[in-house]
């Protein structure tokens, strides 16, 4: 299987110098997560995700936003090839760009999911038990969204479960149930400075320094108010395929994984899942 049957060809791609509102509007009008960025020439220079535009409110040159060391790949190399790349650089998305160094399309974890391990029965033979994360970060129902927002990045996941009292599941959260809600604000900070020796005798208060800086806010609410209670979820003996078929039903990248009357046990992802291509 090569990388240009199942890439989306010719992607959206921002252009530098670019802002980050102009980013922002892209995100918006396109309802995707991440955009390829080139340089003056249309050669790749990086790309940039919306999630690392929303959480550096203060910077405006994107520039200094995009991330530089990403997966490329050709046309035609090997689908194994993109997905080891994937894993190792635990990147959902590899750039495909031509002899010339142009982007010619742009390979996600979820079009792996889609338009192969989805349409693939011979994933039927093969179950998620080797495959689910078994070790996976919660929040309970009252958790604050600022400090839901900090578990999820702790955990470098694009969602969390959301448990009860008793600990039980109860719902997920993702990134974008946060972040969808958000604004970035204008606030007045203040720092002390240092006076030299000479300046102590004539300072009656240490001197402060006010400046403005922007800040992302979340609404101070808890983390139930937002969370998915429609739960859709995955059992360890589950294959391969049906939980490929889930996601894609249901436009989902994670299941938590129960066991039982509902107890959670883990989750698995759809990075979790294409793992079984290198085992083919």
């Amino acid at each position: 299987m090569r990388v240009k049957t199942l890439m989306t060809h010719d992607p959206v791609v921002i252009k530098l110098p670019a802002t980050r509102e102009y980013a922002l509007e892209l995100f918006k009008t396109h309802k995707v997560r991440s955009f390829p960025v080139v340089n003056r020439e249309d050669k790749l220079v990086g790309i940039i995700s919306v999630k690392r535009v929303l959480l550096h409110p203060d910077e405006d040159q994107l520039a200094m936003l995009i991330r530089r060391e990403l997966p490329v790949v050709k046309p035609n190399d090997d689908l194994k090839k993109a997905v080891r790349l994937m894993l190792e650089m635990d990147y959902r998305r590899v750039v495909v760009v031509d002899e010339e160094g142009k982007v010619a399309g742009i390979l996600t974890v979820g079009d792996i999911v889609r338009r192969y391990l989805a349409k693939n029965e011979k994933l039927k033979e093969i179950t998620i038990a080797d495959y689910y994360q078994k070790n996976v970060g919660v929040v309970w129902r009252g958790t604050p969204l600022k400090a839901s927002l900090k578990a999820l990045l702790l955990c470098n996941a694009m969602a969390i479960p959301v448990i009860d009292d008793e600990g039980n599941l109860i719902g997920m959260v993702d990134e974008t149930d946060l972040l969808k809600d958000s604004e970035v604000v204008r606030v007045m900070k203040q720092t002390s400075l240092a006076a030299s020796s000479e300046e102590d005798w004539i300072l009656e208060s240490n001197p402060t320094l006010l400046f403005e800086k922007a800040e992302l806010q979340l609404p101070k609410k808890p983390v139930e108010d937002i969370m998915n209670r429609e739960l859709v979820v995955a059992t360890p003996h589950m294959s391969v395929y049906d939980v490929a078929q889930k996601m894609v039903k249901n436009e989902i990248e994670q299941l938590p994984v129960i066991r039982g009357e509902g107890e959670l046990v883990g989750i698995v992802r759809d990075m979790d899942i294409i793992r079984v291509i290198l085992k083919k």
